[in-house]
């Protein structure tokens, strides 16, 4: 069964369906407001430094949104911007290769910094083993911590620059509610209090002493401190760098963001996918098999939902691409865990086993 007004299936965290059918998240959405273009124009206006060499930064991934993000600022904008690229040991080659048309085609400076020791695998290993020995899908994002002090060294590298703005392509769509619901924040939480609120996932990561090594709680704690906008270690570290969330001013429009950057950027996707979200790094294929075996969904299903409810998408499109973007793809997930290290990927070759504790 899914709801009847969106696309959000029976099996989704907390829902309950009314008598016609239709879920509780979408009784309680709100549409997201732009802050608008003019305040966003206001607001670059204010970090232009004409004795200066970049007006502000942006983390380039390869990705659809960060690439748009790029493109904005420099051909819309008018913006001096430095790239900055973190070489995520699991990044694709097809967002390598859009990372270069992209500085090419704008003209862009790019520093670019790496993964120091293999920390990123080694983190990436101790993760998915401890989250393999006792499964649990609220647990999920803990994979993905070891791309988050990323954003550390990005604040670093625009402090050495004297760059005052940092733009990011976050958007109000991938804000996954079931998420929040799985560790006891309300879905409908505003964003900085939700973040600050994470910290109850602890009593979740506590029940499984897998997640105590040293090197995991390090991370988790840099997470928390640098790894989001509203974080508390760059409020206080950076209190002159400005985070600025581009989406929350002007709308994201897919079809726009994927037409202008295939045009200007001679931007692509593999060709093997069917979804252009979050292709660039491989863990996101591990985080949809983890899902889809402990829920019975992921989290694109919440995604169409919200472009549902914001009138982006038809109830039908939304089902369609769902049908059509669900598939797990192992091959990929094998070439992530072999580059992770991994000597027994088993459970690949049995889906329906995990079993949820």
């Amino acid at each position: 069964m899914r709801c009847s007004k969106c696309v959000l299936p029976e099996n989704t965290p907390n829902i309950v369906f009314d008598e016609n059918g239709v879920c509780n998240y979408c009784h309680t959405y709100q549409k997201f407001e732009y802050k608008g273009e003019s305040a966003l124009l206001k607001t670059l206006d204010s970090f232009r430094r004409p004795d200066s060499r970049y007006d502000c930064a942006v983390g380039l991934s390869g990705g659809r949104d960060s690439s748009y993000i790029l493109l904005k600022l420099v051909r819309d904008y008018g913006m001096k911007v430095l790239a900055v690229n973190y070489e995520n040991p699991f990044t694709v080659p097809q967002a390598k290769a859009n990372i270069e048309n992209a500085i090419r085609a704008l003209n862009v400076d790019i520093v670019r910094f790496q993964d120091k020791n293999n920390r990123h695998k080694r983190i990436f290993r101790d993760t998915v083993n401890a989250w393999f020995q006792k499964p649990s899908p609220a647990l999920i994002p803990i994979v993905c911590i070891g791309c988050k002090p990323a954003w550390l060294e990005i604040y670093r590298i625009a402090k050495k620059y004297d760059i005052h703005c940092i733009v990011s392509g976050g958007h109000p769509f991938e804000v996954i509610s079931f998420k929040r619901e799985m560790v006891g924040i309300s879905r409908d939480e505003n964003p900085g209090r939700a973040f600050l609120k994470y910290i109850y996932s602890l009593r979740k990561i506590l029940q499984n002493p897998a997640y105590l090594k040293p090197s995991i709680v390090l991370t988790l704690m840099k997470s928390y401190l640098f790894g989001n906008p509203h974080s508390i270690g760059i409020r206080l570290f950076w209190p002159t760098i400005t985070w600025i969330e581009l989406f929350n001013y002007v709308e994201w429009n897919e079809q726009e963001i994927i037409s202008r950057i295939k045009s200007e950027l001679d931007w692509e996707s593999p060709p093997q996918l069917k979804s252009t979200w979050r292709f660039d790094c491989r863990v996101k294929h591990l985080v949809d098999f983890m899902y889809m075996e402990t829920l019975g969904m992921t989290d694109k299903d919440e995604f169409y939902a919200k472009m549902v409810r914001e009138g982006l998408l038809t109830r039908e499109e939304a089902l369609h691409r769902l049908q059509d973007e669900s598939r797990l793809y192992f091959d990929e997930i094998q070439l992530l865990l072999d580059q992770a290290g991994f000597q027994n990927t088993s459970f690949l070759n049995e889906p329906g086993s995990v079993s949820v504790a």
